[in-house]
């Protein structure tokens, strides 16, 4: 299970449950004023730990990045076409939380692209958004290990 996931919900005082969500539907992020936020979790999920980290860390992007001062419900559904503002600063959150700049830059230098997936157990969509967001600082760091004359 991911530990540091769960800890840091708990620390946020944030209720975790486990439903039978009908796909596409994966999770749900649900707050109300003066209430606890409850993020729901499709049991399914737990069957794929790499899965599981990314879907609850976005959930709790949504924690962290949205305005707690209205009714708030986020769906997590796994093969999303649009991501609205608010999904992306979630999915933002978590890839960064997930897989820190810091350390994708000393990966990076240690191993071929394809392996940072298994590296940071993430899922490969996971690990491709981060890689997008993160290309330049990449580049730079690659040139600074191989200079060009």
């Amino acid at each position: 299970m991911p530990d540091d996931l769960i800890a840091l919900a708990k620390e946020n005082k944030i209720t975790l449950k486990f439903w039978e969500f009908h796909p596409p539907v994966e999770a749900i992020y649900f707050y109300y004023p003066g209430k606890n936020p409850v993020i729901g979790l499709d049991y399914r999920i737990t069957k794929d730990l790499n899965h599981f980290r990314c879907v609850l860390a976005e959930e709790l992007g949504h924690f962290f990045t949205t305005r707690q001062e209205t009714n708030i419900i986020h769906y997590h559904c796994r093969n999303r076409i649009g991501i609205y503002r608010e999904e992306y600063q979630a999915l933002v959150w978590a890839v960064n939380y997930l897989i820190p700049d810091d350390e994708l830059e000393k990966a990076y230098k240690l191993m071929p692209p394809w392996k940072l997936k298994d590296f940071f157990r993430v899922d490969p969509e996971f690990m491709a958004f981060k890689l997008s967001l993160s290309k330049d600082k990449l580049l730079d760091c690659l040139k600074q290990v191989n200079p060009q004359p």
